[in-house]
């Protein structure tokens, strides 16, 4: 029986036997458990699998400063997101995911951040 009517409707019966009391737990409390049980999943499911997309974005990132010509007009953030690409892969290669994942989100917002000033920079140039 999941869930009561009248005084128990606020709570959750986990258990129930016809020789025992049953086990209740506050709707509530339950839906924490429900909650966190679910983060948890998917906190584990994220930090096992590989992080495809994210490398394929720190990449295409990269291609796209290069292309507006960050290596000339804004060399630090680009060379800065190389190094986390090249720590992503290197954990990659370890299986370390989430820290591969970590690194290669770095990359792109690095890569983003050269694109942007080198755009500034072609713009102020014209």
């Amino acid at each position: 029986m999941l869930g009561a009517s009248g005084p128990r409707a606020n709570w959750l019966i986990l258990a129930r036997n016809k020789n025992s009391k049953p086990h209740v737990l506050p709707r509530q409390a339950a839906r924490r458990l429900v909650a966190i049980g679910a983060a948890g999943y998917l906190l584990v499911g994220c930090a096992t699998a590989p992080p495809v997309q994210e490398m394929s974005d720190a990449r295409q990132a990269i291609a796209a400063a290069e292309e507006a010509a960050a290596e000339e007009l804004a060399p630090e953030p680009l060379n800065d997101a190389r190094r986390f690409l090249e720590t992503a892969e290197e954990l990659l290669r370890q299986e370390a995911y989430g820290g591969a994942r970590i690194n290669a989100v770095r990359a792109k917002n690095r890569a983003v951040q050269a694109l942007e000033a080198s755009q500034e920079a072609a713009a102020a140039n014209d």
